[in-house]
């Protein structure tokens, strides 16, 4: 009987292991997506280390920028949402941009 309720604890260890783990394998976005014209968005999950939605959103306006000068603009905020960590859950950040032209290069 003690060898039967053993076996079930090992099982249900290993679910709850699994289960864990397949929760962190998803901690981000697919990138940048397009919401408009010529507007952008982009999100993601902190870091096991980011305790504040603030490191988030400056790692997320960093791509944005490189987004932007990827296309030979420059990133011009719009606005952004975050949440801090949480007991179970990262913090998390959005923001939404723009990419201009810059005053270098001519309009598209």
């Amino acid at each position: 009987m003690e060898m039967h309720n053993t076996k079930r604890m090992r099982i249900s260890l290993v679910m709850l292991t699994t289960t864990a783990l397949l929760g962190c394998a998803t901690t981000g976005t697919d990138g940048v997506v397009p919401i408009g014209p010529d507007m952008y968005m982009i999100g993601g999950l902190g870091n096991f280390t980011d305790f504040s939605s603030s490191a988030v959103k400056a790692r997320m306006f960093q791509q944005a920028a490189k987004y932007c000068e990827s296309q030979g603009r420059v990133m011009s905020p719009l606005g952004s949402t975050g949440k801090d960590s949480d007991f179970g859950t990262y913090a998390s950040a959005e923001v939404q941009f723009r990419c201009m032209a810059s005053a270098a290069s001519p309009a598209r």
